[in-house]
């Protein structure tokens, strides 16, 4: 399966409502055209708490763990992720991310591996074990699910730091995909790449 990102709200109306809110540190008026022009300057001008008053959640699916590792350490953003305690893994080889191997041995291994992870966790099951101790056999390229939840000066923070090039390329692509949404969102304030 293909990891996929969804945006699940975002504050109405959002560089609007930014500007409106800004508009008390400059005593400015309140009209939509006004009020985008403002939010746009206060992020061009780095005045970013100011992205502080909107929020976007976005549905983040089918990332390995590894991903979701990277994506807690954003300490501004909040989280749910599907649990490996109470849910029950079903898991397929789609279920799995799988590095750009090019090494065919290596892949097929990496492959085995997982299979045998999966192989472990269902047997543990069977035999009685409760799920929050089998999870412990299941590889870190199992996929997970999560909502997560940020203003839009957090999101912007993440995207910065997620999508440089030294950035894990899963990631990457994580990051990549929110900033997209939210150029489409707010074209003021973020830039498709």
């Amino acid at each position: 399966m293909q990891m996929k990102v969804v945006l699940k709200y975002i504050t109405p109306n959002t560089e609007s409502f930014i500007g409106e809110m800004a508009a008390i540190c400059y005593n400015g008026l309140i009209d939509k055209s006004a009020n985008i022009r403002r939010a746009a300057k206060c992020a061009d001008d780095g005045h970013l708490s100011t992205l502080r008053f909107a929020n976007a959640v976005f549905g983040i699916y089918n990332i390995s763990r590894v991903c979701s590792h990277q994506l807690v350490r954003s300490k501004h953003l909040d989280f749910l992720q599907r649990s490996q305690r109470y849910c029950k893994e079903e898991l397929d080889i789609e279920d799995f991310t799988i590095p750009n191997v090019a090494n065919s041995y290596q892949k097929d291994c990496i492959i085995i591996h997982n299979e045998a992870c999966n192989n472990l966790y269902n047997s543990l099951l069977k035999d009685g074990w409760k799920k929050e101790d089998a999870r412990f056999v299941l590889p870190e390229a199992t996929h997970t699910d999560m909502n997560v939840t940020g203003n839009l000066q957090a999101w912007m923070d993440f995207i910065k730091l997620r999508t440089h090039k030294a950035a894990q390329w899963e990631i990457r692509e994580v990051a990549t995909q929110i900033n997209n949404i939210l150029a489409r969102e707010c074209p003021h304030l973020f830039k498709e790449m």
